[in-house]
């Protein structure tokens, strides 16, 4: 019992594996042995047998295993690019098939550029003057990019008389007494506006990963701006690491279906079901897997770090569905998560292994205590043969150069 305890001392139970059904065994062994000493030797050798062998076989590390093996992995976490690891990231981690991954979590930064304005009848200035007043009440990186562009191009700028946001779609603004709409095909056909002839220009724009936006003023369309942000160097390659370690990743973004096939082409990423305007990754995660919990990659709200999450599908709509944190990573560390799959697996590798030997170990112990082959003195040297046995695996695991930081 002073081994037990000391045990859960130096590796505090994390529940993942209690060890309950090994307790169970080791109990039953030494009932068994002490039911044949007494029935072939004597009563008092069956109570010493029975002592002895309980004390051989008890899985006194078996509960801290994952405890330990957190311990061990976490520094290689942080050297893979981890900023921050919650209790049990490993294990959510490990036992997770599929990732979403927000798009602005593969973009370099928040900074949208407009690259294209092009205007129907009017100057492409007249276009720009238009939508950037139109959005000069916004704080929408669409509305931070046209007002630096109309900056540049030293356009004036009107301030609308009334903004109303549509999220996921745009928005729709009173400017000198006319309605001007900038947005999505989607919302100019919930405004009854043609946009056939933007729709064909659109298309080539959006070909090549860019966000095209249709302006309508007076219930007629005017022009198009194409908008792109830059995407992270190492994204491409951050999507190939997550297949390789068993994750299919997924694209979520609120695009247009040709932006988001070409920006998927890019990344190597799949696409979920289309995204329904305004939807949160969170939603889109719990509409898209019903029957899973997938990891969910995103950028915080300070846009200062990505966010690993864990998303319950189980949660009923309307309800709070942000999980806690998982793991954070700075925002040029995207390829930390890769890694943290990797070590996941080992790590889990790592305590299925340990347990399998802990539990033999303890188990041959039990039985030599049963034939009287064995001391009492040494169930402290079977101990330290467990905790040796715990570190050596460890130590082998986190070396491998696979998920080396180096």
């Amino acid at each position: 019992m002073i081994l037990r305890a000391f045990g859960v001392v130096l590796l505090p139970p994390r529940g993942d594996h209690s060890g309950v059904a090994e307790a169970n065994l080791a109990l039953s062994l030494a009932l068994g042995a002490a039911a044949a000493w007494w029935i072939f030797v004597d009563l008092t050798s069956a109570a010493v047998v029975l002592a002895v062998t309980l004390l051989m076989a008890w899985p006194y590390l078996l509960d801290g295993i994952n405890a330990f093996a957190d311990k061990v992995f976490h520094r290689a976490a942080l050297g893979a690019g981890a900023r921050e690891l919650a209790p049990g990231a490993f294990r959510k981690i490990a036992r997770a098939r599929d990732i979403l991954i927000d798009k602005a979590a593969v973009m370099s930064g928040p900074d949208l550029m407009v690259t294209n304005v092009m205007a129907f009848n009017n100057e492409p200035k007249t276009l720009l003057a238009v939508a950037a007043s139109a959005e000069a009440q916004s704080s929408h990186p669409v509305a931070q990019a046209l007002r630096q562009l109309a900056a540049q191009w030293h356009v004036s700028l009107k301030m609308p008389d009334r903004f109303e946001p549509a999220p996921g779609l745009g928005v729709v603004a009173l400017l000198g007494g006319q309605t001007v709409v900038i947005g999505t095909t989607d919302l100019l056909k919930q405004l009854r506006i043609d946009s056939f002839t933007a729709d064909a220009i659109a298309r080539s724009l959006e070909a090549d990963g860019k966000t095209v936006l249709r302006v309508a003023v007076g219930g007629r369309v005017v022009g198009v701006l194409g908008l792109e942000g830059t995407l992270r160097q190492d994204a491409g390659v951050a999507g190939m690491a997550l297949r390789r370690e068993g994750l299919v990743p997924w694209l979520v973004s609120g695009d247009s279906l040709k932006t988001r096939e070409a920006l998927a082409g890019m990344l190597g990423l799949e696409l979920p079901d289309d995204p329904r305007p305004g939807e949160t990754v969170q939603e889109a995660a719990t509409r898209a897997f019903p029957a899973g919990a997938p990891l969910i990659l995103a950028l915080s709200q300070d846009r200062r770090s990505l966010e690993l999450r864990e998303i319950h599908t189980s949660v009923q709509p309307g309800q709070d569905q942000t999980q806690p944190l998982i793991a954070v990573s700075d925002t040029d560390d995207i390829g930390a998560f890769p890694a943290l799959k990797a070590l996941a697996m080992r790590r889990n590798r790592l305590a299925l292994r340990a347990r399998r030997l802990l539990t033999g170990l303890s188990a041959a112990g039990g039985l030599c205590a049963a034939l009287a082959l064995m001391p009492l003195v040494a169930a402290p040297m079977l101990f330290v043969l467990g905790l040796m046995i715990l570190w050596t695996f460890a130590r082998f695991s986190v070396s491998d150069p696979a998920v080396s930081p180096d």
